[in-house]
């Protein structure tokens, strides 16, 4: 066999078995850098969900975004508390230090255009319908993006980049078809035998802007965090940061967490928290199940 045939005979069979991102069932998550990166281009960026076009260094959006701004004073007034707390605790966090002590979330990374939210998962929730349901809410569940916190600047002539554990959800809900049902929603996210999972496909498809309605943005952050030689019981210990804001234009507001008692009602309302005595004893091994 000559050479050349050989050598077109290993290109075929390399572009035939080439990987393709192609689903054979419902698409449930998107993480494929590529596709989010183009996603984030379309429209879907961290910055489009406050409303603000173009730039989304976050010194911009902590100066342009009111509703931005609002969420960080509000982290920065809780990790200030939690800092308070811990120092009478006898355990004082830093920000910068090489020392084996506890370190504390640097609110900083929050304004500097150094850093920005980056997409980095979309994840299909329609199942969180039964959830909408009990809230009488009628949509055909959830869509979610998650955004986490990434830098990148150059010092001394270096490219210096990383991730940081901040994370962000914005949850949007999917709107139901004409009928009210959720089957055409649903089917949406199965990709036809010659289709792809690419950016055009998803906003095109499941992803379409008409079928979405904006729910909440949900934080999740590891703001403190202390080493393995200052907590030796445990290998280390984190503290997390999750709160839950609604965002109405400029103004946001807080919404209670899921399975979550609100513990402020519950002080004050004896036969609510009597009720909720005798249902967890009733269902404590669902509960202990999860």
């Amino acid at each position: 066999m000559s050479r050349a045939l050989v050598l077109l005979l290993a290109t075929l069979i390399a572009v035939f078995m080439a990987p393709t991102a192609r689903a054979e069932g419902p698409v449930t998550i998107v993480d494929d850098p590529a596709v989010l990166a183009a996603l984030d281009a379309r429209g879907f960026g961290f910055a489009d969900v406050l409303g603000v076009d173009g730039e989304d260094g976050l010194k911009t959006l902590y100066d342009e975004a009111p509703a931005y701004h609002a969420i960080v004073e509000t982290v920065a007034s809780d990790v200030a508390a939690l800092r308070a707390d811990m120092k009478a605790g006898g355990r004082t966090l830093y920000e910068v230090t090489d020392g084996n002590v506890g370190r504390i979330m640097d609110m900083r990374w929050l304004k500097t255009d150094a850093a920005r939210f980056r997409l980095v998962g979309v994840v299909n929730r329609l199942d969180r319908r039964d959830f909408a349901v009990l809230q009488g809410d009628r949509s055909c569940g959830e869509v979610r993006f998650i955004y986490r916190l990434a830098y990148s600047f150059r010092k001394n002539g270096k490219l210096l980049a990383s991730r940081l554990p901040f994370n962000f959800n914005a949850v949007y809900s999917a709107t139901p078809d004409a009928d009210g049902g959720c089957v055409g929603v649903a089917g949406r996210w199965t990709p036809q035998l010659d289709e792809s999972v690419d950016a055009g496909w998803l906003t095109g498809g499941p992803l379409e802007r008409a079928g979405l309605t904006f729910k909440q943005l949900e934080l999740n952050v590891q703001v403190v965090r202390f080493p393995s030689g200052q907590e030796t019981e445990f290998g280390g210990q984190a503290a997390y940061l999750m709160r839950i804001f609604g965002i109405d234009g400029a103004d946001i507001s807080e919404k209670p967490l899921e399975n979550t008692p609100d513990t402020a009602r519950l002080s004050q309302d004896a036969a609510l928290k009597a009720r909720l005595a005798v249902y967890v004893g009733a269902n404590l091994p669902a509960v202990d199940e999860g």
